[in-house]
């Protein structure tokens, strides 16, 4: 008989051991301070894809902005309430202005 056979029992504890290591540290790292500063970074308007998109943090300054149209009545934007900037659907894990536009403004369904 070898003895690097483990019991059934024993390499269940090592995996709910390791699967619990592993999700703590997967919930660690979400709730970094690091992290949550980079989410609530706001769209700089000379990147590249808020620059294709025409973006502007005050909409009315942004080439082929619409009269009336601005992030808050935009379909992609999910800021609450009357909050400065907001997350955007286009700009993954950046903010961009409550007044700010872009092309791809889509009306928000009521």
């Amino acid at each position: 008989m070898t003895g690097s056979h483990l019991r059934p029992e024993t390499d269940r504890r090592q995996f709910l051991k390791l699967a619990t290591s592993l999700a703590l540290v997967s919930i660690l790292d979400v709730a970094s301070p690091k992290r949550a500063a980079a989410q609530a970074q706001t769209v700089d308007p000379k990147d590249p894809l808020a620059v294709s998109l025409n973006y502007a943090c005050d909409g009315a300054t942004a080439p082929g902005h619409v009269q009336g149209q601005f992030c808050t009545g935009c379909q992609l934007y999910s800021g609450t309430g009357d909050a400065k900037s907001g997350p955007c659907a286009l700009f993954q894990g950046k903010l961009v202005c409550a007044g700010g536009w872009c092309k791809s403004w889509v009306k928000r369904a009521t």
